[in-house]
Order: C-alpha cells, then structure tokens, then sequence
C-alpha cells in the first residue's frame, strides 16, 4: 500500500484484513490427486475468492497470483533483503538517479521480449505511485534504464520491491487495461470467478524451474470444509483463522503448522493536544501529559491479551516497527508491567483520583479485537482510569479517527506492506502537514523527530539513514511515548505432511519456493 499521498481506507483496512484472511468462495474444478500428479499438482485453499480474482491486477491478489505470475525490476527475499529480479544490477550516478541493468533474454508469457521499454510503460500507466516521484524515465539502451527522482529517494528500491510489477506493454496497450501476462515462474491457464484460479508453470522461465508444474487457488468459505479438505488430501495448503480448535489442529499427525512471521504491531494511540481536545474541549486533556501515557503503558499487562484472544500466537512488541523493517532498534524495549509505577506516575501527573476516557475500537467482525479492549479496560481500571469502549466497524473507525482525528484513546492493529521504516515514520510520528503525519490520529509533534525524519528521508546512505530512523523513533517511543506498543500476531497456515513451506512475513504465497518432500 505504498502509494503517494497513501490511500487512508485501504491502508487502515488492510492493516486489519492483513491479520485476518476473510471468507468468499465455491467449488473447484475436479482434480485427479492420484501419486502421478502428486509432485506436479499443488491445491491452495484460501478463505477469500477476492484474493484469487484473476481479471486485473487488484491489491488483493497480490498475496496469491500476482507474486507467481510477475516480476519487477527487484524483489525481496525471505528476509526482506533486496535481490535482483528483471534486473541484474543498478547504481546511483547521483543522488537524483538509479540507473537499472536489466536482464536479457527474458521472455513475457506470451513470447514478447522483455526490454526497457516495458519498465517505461509499466511505471508510468500502472504505478503511478512511484512515478510521481520521478522527474523523468531514460532509456539508454534497450537494457539499461534511469529513473530519476525529484528529490534524493533512498526508499525507492523497496517500493519497486513490492508493487512496481512490469507487464507486457504491447498486450496492455493492445487490450487497454492491465493484463495477467508477466515474465513469472507461472502463468494464468483457468480460473471461475469466485471459485478458483489454476496457473501452470512457465517453461520460458528465466530463473530457476520449479518443482511444482500446476497451483490452484481454491476459495472454500466454510472453514470446517477447510479442514476437512485438507485432512482429506483434496487441498495441500489452507489458510487458517486462528480460534479454539487451534490444540486439536496441532495434535492432528497429518497437518502441519507454519507461522507466518508478523510484520503487523498492535498499539494504543492517544489525542495528544493538551488544550481544545477532541474528549476534553473544555478541560486538561489527560492524555497530553507523558506521565499518563506511561501510566497506562505500565498498567497493560499483554501476556493474558496474547494468551487470550490469541491462544499464544503472538509476540511482545517494543515500538512501531518489528525486526524484519529497516529503521527498527533493538535498544528499544518495553516498558515493564508495574501497576506501582503506573499509579504513582498519575498522583505526579494531577490524576491521584484517576479519570474517565473513551477508547475507539474495530470491533464488528473482529471478536479477537473485541477481548483485547475489554481486557484493556479491566486493566485500566485497577489504578483508576475508566476507559469506556466505543465498538467500531473499520469505515466508522477510519472516518471518526483516520480521516477526523476524533478520538482521545484508540487501539488497532497496523502493519506496513514496505519494509522500509521511513515511510511508517513520515506517515505515522512526523507532525500533521500535507503528505507528513497522515495517520498521526493524536497530533503528535516534536521538532527533532521532525528533522530526523526529513534528515532520513534524502539521505541516501543507508547506514545513517538507519542512525536518523532508529533515533526519531527512540524519541517518539520511549522519550514521548506518543503510543503504546503491544504486541504483533503470528498468523498461520496449514499444510500436508508432505509440503515444505516456510511463510513469509508479507504473506506472499510464492509457489516456486514450495516443495513436495
């Protein structure tokens, strides 16, 4: 969801749905799994039909189809490190420009060659997040290309990584919309609207071959249907929401358990404005003053809210960011659980008598959200802040403290679909401007994480620009303690016995990386 300015509904949606895989779905073309087929044929099931929509580029399939049928000029690799892809190698002849090698001898499913041309095109129709950050695009020669920026960009590279997909110019410009045809390890051969997706392996593949020669995405609504397809042996792979029958999937001896590693942070932000408040108009705005703040950081408990809702799957956080994104600090740590501190902190801050405050929450269609706020609430209470929940469905949540800024306490779950921490900082900590401070919902301001943060966003020596990151989010998160860190959620997936998976943290079902054993 790297797009320039953001998308606020998409990204606080996607921030949720990213932590739960939602429903759709039918039947599934009649696939022989006898032994022949066995090492050639995967059957993914998946819990959402959206997520496997084959007629368009659509953000939702950019978990399933789009990582197998595509390439960009760079990827990621499991550990979020950025690898060649379409192209080889690139430089910086300046600070304004990143001068791409691209690959020769690629082919395009279809038999085009893939030249700068495509790059060209493919940037300036259909990503035009990253091309309006570009002054121009130069083609050298067919296989070297510039992309020159306005300004220093050292992100750039991670955004290619994840949404600067390249497709075929001459079949997109031919059919006037964007097309599923790539230069991926896989390609598009069947699909039914709603019901399932099949792609074959494409032999014209410039990387590595395969193992796995057919993967079908089947969309299964019922997740009991789920369960038993897979104990069954129709499907391989299941997405799984994470509930009560978690102990007996675990015990089951023909299913395997694999965690995704989380990329998504929970936290509790405030109203920080200490005069004109959206909760206390006419009063001190408990909420803008540090000690409260750390008060109610040290009075939250997390172990029964991991162990609670999410049965164990989960893991304590410190700060916005987890280890897999750049700009993370592992000198950050949390603050300790210390319902003494807590209390003492509010009797220095004015609020010995404790206050009442009201704390937004996405809580329709999300009842793990649900019994974490109220288990917050009961924690609040023991020293004397008296949180009222207010339940919310994601379009009330987005518009009332997104898009208003209304709210004096909030709790929700975000994530970052770049691993670069310099767009989570400039979005999130960075004072409210145009394009800065998008979802900065509790106004929070400070000059020096400002200018750490417009320090780091031209500086293009990744080792200082870490230093510059690392830095404004100490502040932010341990000298202000502008919101409260909780935890970040291990997702899941089920598998055959004979399926070797390793999950990444962006969620991307990369099939080429999949083995029978």
């Amino acid at each position: 969801m790297l797009k320039n300015p953001p998308n606020k509904t998409i990204l606080f949606t996607l921030f949720i749905l990213v932590l739960l895989f939602c429903s759709g779905c039918l039947n599934t073309p009649d696939i022989n799994r006898d032994d022949n087929l066995k090492n050639k044929t995967l059957i993914c099931g998946v819990l959402t039909s959206e997520s496997i929509y084959p007629m368009d580029v659509d953000h939702n399939n950019f978990w399933t189809l789009i990582p197998n049928i595509f390439n960009g000029l760079v990827d990621f690799d499991e550990n979020f490190r950025i690898i060649p892809a379409l192209a080889v190698s690139w430089n910086n002849p300046d600070s304004l420009t990143w001068r791409f090698y691209l690959r020769q001898g690629v082919k395009f499913h279809n038999g085009d060659d893939f030249t700068a041309e495509d790059v060209r095109f493919s940037i300036k129709i259909y990503n035009r997040g990253i091309n309006a950050t570009l002054s121009d695009i130069v083609i050298l020669d067919n296989y070297t290309i510039e992309l020159r920026t306005y300004d220093p960009h050292p992100g750039l590279l991670s955004r290619l990584a994840h949404t600067g997909i390249i497709f075929c110019r001459n079949v997109t410009e031919e059919a006037g919309q964007q097309s599923l045809i790539g230069t991926g390890p896989y390609r598009l051969t069947d699909y039914e609207i709603g019901n399932y997706t099949t792609l074959e392996r494409f032999d014209g593949y410039w990387g590595e071959k395969p193992q796995i020669k057919t993967v079908t995405f089947r969309a299964i609504e019922d997740e009991e249907e789920m369960l038993l397809a897979l104990r069954s042996g129709v499907i391989d792979l299941a997405e799984y929401n994470i509930d009560d029958r978690i102990d007996q999937i675990i015990a089951d001896e023909n299913i395997t358990v694999a965690k995704y590693p989380p990329l998504s942070t929970y936290v509790i932000g405030f109203d920080m404005r200490q005069n004109d408040s959206y909760g206390y108009p006419d009063s001190r705005n408990p909420t803008a003053d540090v000690r409260v703040r750390k008060a109610i950081y040290q009075a939250i408990n997390i172990t029964p809210l991991i162990n609670g809702p999410f049965k164990g799957f989960a893991q304590p956080e410190s700060q916005f960011i987890t280890p897999y994104i750049f700009g993370y600090s592992p000198e950050i740590e949390r603050l300790p659980y210390n319902l003494s501190s807590s209390r003492q902190l509010l009797i220095e801050a004015g609020y010995e008598q404790g206050f009442d405050i009201t704390m937004d929450c996405i809580t329709e269609g999300f009842p793990y959200n649900a019994e974490n706020c109220y288990l917050i609430t009961q924690q609040l209470a023991s020293v004397g802040i008296h949180v009222t929940m207010n339940n919310l469905s994601i379009d009330e949540f987005d518009r009332k403290v997104v898009y208003e800024r209304n709210t004096s306490m909030y709790l929700v779950g975000w994530g970052t679909i770049s691993v670069d921490g310099g767009w989570v900082y400039d979005l999130f900590i960075r004072s409210v401007e145009e394009y800065l401070g998008t979802y900065n919902s509790g106004y929070y301001s400070n000059s020096e994480v400002d200018r750490l943060g417009a320090a780091a966003a031209q500086e293009m020596n990744s080792e200082t620009r870490l230093q510059l990151l690392q830095e404004g989010f100490r502040i932010a998160m341990v000298d202000d303690v502008m919101s409260v860190p909780l935890f970040s959620q291990e997702l899941l997936v089920l598998t055959a016995k004979n399926i070797e998976f390793s999950p990444r943290a962006d969620l991307r079902s990369v099939v080429k990386d999949i083995r029978f054993t």
